[in-house]
């Protein structure tokens, strides 16, 4: 559900910058509005695709990637330990520390989904630390790692930033 709500966040942009410039008044800043406009519809897309799409988990050949909105994290499940406190739900890494998978949190739109996507995640890291380590598999990667997510949906910055950039290349100028 989150998935969708932030899919007809990031789709009604066009149309909400379309209705404003088709409903506001041209004058001699219109160019000026129609920047700042187009650079805060790709900044609220960003961040729907940020918030609503990209956040995931997954458990894969003894592997488990989570990806926040932010960070992403791959680690052996042999490393992962499950914590659960008082609703929250969290993992312990062996060489990263303790994080709160996003994908995993209480929603409004997702408490069902996310309840069963605990529960089967719990069922992995438990089979994992039941199974001898020899049996763990290795193809080569390093046990845990850490990163910072860029993708394709980081261009929607692009906008704002040029925005941000041209307004201050212009208060410098005295315009």
């Amino acid at each position: 559900m989150t998935f969708g709500a932030a899919s007809v966040g990031i789709v009604a942009q066009p149309f909400v910058v379309t209705y404003v410039l088709l409903t506001t008044k041209t004058d001699s800043d219109s160019l000026v509005n129609a920047a700042a406009l187009l650079s805060m519809a790709s900044l609220f897309a960003w961040f729907f695709a940020r918030i609503g799409i990209q956040p995931s988990i997954t458990c894969e050949r003894g592997q488990l990637s989570v990806h926040n909105p932010m960070l992403s994290y791959r680690a052996r499940l042999s490393d992962v330990h499950f914590i659960a406190r008082d609703g929250a739900v969290g993992l312990r890494i062996d060489g990263i520390g303790t994080l709160h998978p996003w994908s995993l949190s209480r929603s409004l739109f997702d408490g069902k989904r996310a309840r069963s996507a605990r529960k089967e995640l719990r069922e992995c890291i438990t089979e994992a630390h039941v199974r001898a380590p020899s049996e763990t598999p290795a193809d080569g990667s390093p046990p845990t790692r850490r990163w910072v997510r860029w993708g394709a949906p980081d261009l929607l910055l692009v906008p704002p930033l040029a925005f941000a950039a041209w307004n201050v290349i212009d208060i410098l100028m005295d315009n």
